[in-house]
């Protein structure tokens, strides 16, 4: 939006990179904020704007309508995805978080209908501040890794994840409808539930715990947990290992078995297994390339340059 002031605080650095498929612009987006103060960024414009939150090392983040306005929900972890109209106000916000990876969409309804051959209803196009689904976090990461390649497999097969991602993308939205998701947890439910796996990373934790913790039985708090988060209790607990893992390894002077052993890893190589399953590369692999940010944002404007360009 020209002549908009521009507010960020607390990141101190971004790794951008961008490309266009079907007219829908995709932004693989590296964050690096102060790990214990907060960040926000306007992320306001004409556009609609689906974002697809990969990573994140510490903390929490959510979509705003303004920077003092919480979220309805808090989410509990990485990977999931939050839908926004354009024209309406936007903001990232974040507490203690040291890193996240994002893809984020942006496009023009009217156009991608045409591309798509149907019209996308109102409820296609609603604001949805947190929505799961494995498929939706597989494309992404395909369609990010494109992205960061300066879009090297070709322009159909760019073109072919993007409409893939927004096909599925649609196919949740109008399947779950405009309610909350049935048989999921209650948002209450599931902060407690995620608030004690973080609290107990380094200890086995029993199916029976999480399910009296929620006043459920175990076989309806499995169902009720895929539900709401899109994976199941032990694969959600291995992501946040690997997550806690990660914010230690931005942490100068942390070697790998100090980090293995305080996560309740058996040992090193067992973290670099499970490492690399989750995230794909090895953790030193990964400390290699976030460790250090190759360019340091120091103003607003270097921020703000990192949003989707306005048409």
């Amino acid at each position: 939006m020209q002549g908009k002031p521009i507010a960020v605080e607390g990141i101190r650095s971004v790794r951008a990179a961008r490309g266009t498929w079907s007219g829908v612009e995709a932004a693989s987006l590296h964050w690096y904020s102060y790990g214990g103060r907060r960040s926000t960024i306007d992320l306001s414009g004409p556009r609609h704007r689906l974002a697809i939150l990969l990573q994140q090392v510490g903390g929490f983040c959510e979509a705003r309508s303004s920077p003092g306005k919480p979220g309805l929900t808090r989410n509990p972890g990485a990977r999931f995805a939050s839908s926004h109209p354009g024209g309406a106000p936007l903001w990232g916000y974040s507490e203690s978080i040291e890193y996240t990876h994002e893809l984020a969409l942006t496009f023009d309804p009217r156009e991608l209908s045409t591309r798509l051959g149907e019209p996308l209803r109102d409820d296609d196009l609603a604001p949805r501040p947190w929505l799961t689904n494995p498929r939706i976090f597989t494309l992404a990461e395909l369609l990010a890794t494109e992205v960061g390649g300066d879009g090297e497999l070709g322009q159909l097969y760019g073109e072919s994840l993007v409409l893939a991602l927004v096909v599925e993308y649609l196919r949740t939205v109008r399947a779950h409808g405009p309610a909350a998701r049935k048989g999921g947890l209650t948002p209450r439910q599931l902060r407690d539930v995620c608030a004690y796996m973080h609290e107990h990373l380094s200890a086995p934790v029993g199916l029976r715990e999480l399910a009296d913790l929620s006043g459920m039985s175990q076989a309806h708090f499995s169902r009720a947990f895929k539900a709401s988060t899109g994976v199941p209790p032990y694969r959600w607990q291995l992501a946040a290992r690997v997550e806690k893992a990660q914010q230690l390894l931005l942490r100068p002077g942390s070697s790998l078995a100090d980090i293995a052993l305080q996560l309740g890893f058996g040992d090193q190589s067992h973290l670099t297994r499970v490492f690399r399953r989750v995230v794909g590369t090895t953790p030193s692999a990964w400390r290699h390339t976030h460790g250090r940010p190759e360019r340091q944002a120091t103003t607003a404007e270097e921020v703000a340059a990192t949003r989707r360009r306005e048409p």
